[in-house]
């Protein structure tokens, strides 16, 4: 008589709980850009919203980290569940957009005693300045126009670096989010990173909605964000981030 043995094997026995638990969202996010996305401890101020916003109707976030580029591609590559960033225009016919939840605001900043009237993009000329990449994509015609005649223009794709060579007087102008600025300060305040520097807003504000799989998650997100603002999580989030104690 022949008898049948079966080997148990840990591949068989380990099942991802994300994969049987409804409770959890798979949700694409970009690569690290501080403030907003700090992947290393699963933190940041976009991160922070949407776990809050979830949070609200018992819903749990594992976060996916791609390149912003490729977040449509890989979103539906591994069927997530949603996107932390769009544009409140994007279309898709999959894909459910949510209210803008999230502003972006790219600025100037020059050293104070630069004494430099930087009031709007044109007040760049003839500036040496380091911007972010693919700055020349984001920031319009006039920007174009003003920077074809840089011969000291440049783009770096590490942001944090940028506020390094404007201290260090490498550089007389840097472009960048704002809010990556505060965050970096906020951080940095002895050192070379106390001298005084002016803020300029020449650019305007750009706001971003989330993209979700299914439209009731859509709503559920929309009315979390209502949610979390009136009970002053979103601004405790930004808080968190921004703010000098």
């Amino acid at each position: 008589m022949m008898s049948i043995v079966l080997f148990s094997h840990p591949i068989f026995a380990e099942v991802d709980n994300r994969a049987i638990d409804k409770y959890t969202l798979e949700i694409m996010a970009g690569l690290p850009k501080p403030p907003f996305i700090i992947e290393e401890n699963g933190e940041g101020i976009e991160l922070d919203i949407f776990r809050d916003t979830f949070a609200t109707v018992n819903k749990n976030v594992h976060f996916i980290h791609v390149p912003f580029g490729r977040t449509t591609m890989s979103f539906h590559r591994l069927n997530s569940d949603g996107i932390v960033t769009v544009l409140p225009s994007y279309k898709h016919p999959s894909l459910f957009v949510s209210k803008p939840y999230i502003t972006y605001q790219n600025v100037a900043v020059s050293l104070l005693d630069n004494n430099f009237e930087i009031d709007n993009v044109k007040s760049l000329a003839g500036k040496s300045i380091i911007a972010f990449q693919n700055a020349k994509k984001y920031l319009g015609d006039d920007f174009n126009k003003v920077i074809s005649y840089s011969i000291n223009y440049r783009e770096i794709a590490e942001q944090l670096k940028q506020i390094d060579m404007l201290f260090l007087r490498r550089t007389e102008v840097i472009i960048l989010d704002i809010n990556i600025f505060k965050y970096f300060m906020k951080t940095h305040r002895s050192g070379r990173y106390s001298q005084p520097y002016n803020v300029h807003y020449i650019f305007n504000e750009r706001q971003y909605s989330a993209a979700f799989k299914l439209e009731q998650n859509r709503d559920l997100f929309d009315k979390g964000i209502k949610t979390i603002k009136e009970q002053g999580t979103y601004q405790f989030i930004l808080d968190k981030y921004l703010t000098q104690q």
